[in-house]
């Protein structure tokens, strides 16, 4: 692939390197039930039309595009709002590492993030342990005023109870009992 550290692309023209094009191709034939190409190009010319534009326009209730639905995402960008407030994903790392790519090259300069690091153990078992460690690293490592916590799809499938986890963090001495620790649950599966 055409990534290196000589060479970073931000995502839109990566994507347009022959050898995206090649494993997209060859997904959308192995893979997928696609429409001709004419039919692609009738639809996107249609989705340029003023017809189109006022259909849009004329809807009354929200409509939420699904390639920028990503509440997490919302939430580490939301929390960038508040003087020294260091946004806390409890989810993987992956997770965490696309939101702070996508805010970096979007905003051409770095986005912090920190994450519980959730993994296939407390996918099954819950992620109480590493909010603990995750939210005493956060408060110790980068001292901020606020610590901002969101979820991933991953504590919102399994459950975790933000309210609760940041509670048993404080009684353990995670961050002190006063410290503020507001908190959001954000699955991105649902509108």
């Amino acid at each position: 692939m055409p990534q290196s550290a000589d060479r970073v692309l931000d995502h839109a023209p990566l994507f347009r390197e022959p050898e995206y094009q090649e494993m997209f191709a060859r997904k959308r034939e192995q893979f997928e039930c696609p429409a001709s190409s004419e039919a692609v190009d009738a639809q996107r010319e249609y989705a340029k039309s003023w017809d189109y534009r006022e259909k849009n326009l004329a809807r009354e209730a929200l409509v939420v595009n699904p390639a920028k639905a990503c509440q997490p995402l919302g939430a580490v960008f939301a929390s960038a709002g508040f003087e020294k407030t260091m946004s806390f994903v409890h989810g993987s790392q992956g997770c965490v590492a696309y939101y702070r790519s996508h805010l970096s090259r979007h905003f051409k300069e770095p986005a912090s993030a920190v994450s519980s690091s959730m993994t296939e153990d407390a996918a099954v078992f819950g992620g109480l342990n590493n909010m603990i460690d995750g939210l005493a690293n956060t408060y110790s490592l980068y001292e901020p005023k606020m610590i901002a916590v969101s979820t991933t799809c991953m504590a919102e499938v399994i459950g975790d109870d933000l309210h609760a986890f940041i509670q048993n963090a404080k009684a353990k001495g995670s961050v002190p009992e006063d410290y503020d620790v507001p908190f959001a649950h954000t699955p991105a599966f649902v509108e």
